[in-house]
Formats: C-alpha cells, sequence, structure tokens
C-alpha cells in the first residue's frame, strides 16, 4: 500500500529504451531515446517514441502518460 499523498506513476528511468508502450491516443510503439528538459522555461523530461505505421512516425511524450506494454 502507498503512503498517502504518494503517486504511483512511471518515471523516464522506468521505461528503458527498447520498451514497447502505449501512448495516451492508443498508438504502440517503441522507446528509442530520452530527453531531458530543454531550457529553464521547459522542465519536463520526455520519451521519444517511434512507431512502425507510418514508418518514421514518432512523438515525444511525458512518461506519466505512457502505458509500459514490455520491457527489451
Amino acid at each position: 500500500m502507498q503512503p498517502r499523498g504518494v503517486i504511483d506513476r512511471l518515471d523516464m528511468e522506468d521505461i528503458p529504451i527498447g520498451s514497447i508502450v502505449k501512448t495516451p491516443s492508443g498508438r504502440v510503439g517503441r522507446v528509442v531515446k530520452h530527453r531531458g528538459a530543454q531550457s529553464r522555461h521547459d522542465l519536463f523530461q520526455r520519451v521519444i517514441i517511434e512507431f512502425d505505421e507510418p514508418y518514421g512516425d514518432s512523438v515525444a511524450l511525458q512518461p506519466h502518460l505512457l502505458t509500459l506494454i514490455q520491457k527489451p
């Protein structure tokens, strides 16, 4: 049981490169890169996900938005 006030959600370290994940829109893809905060104004870490269809399509999402399907 989680202590009160603790939110259990995925962090970038929980999703290794090569993992299969599901996005909030339902698309399934493979994690290809981790990206840290880009500037002082953008403090969020992001996971880069590539999709098979269409080939080369990718998206950068915050880790807590993803559902981990399979680790590499």
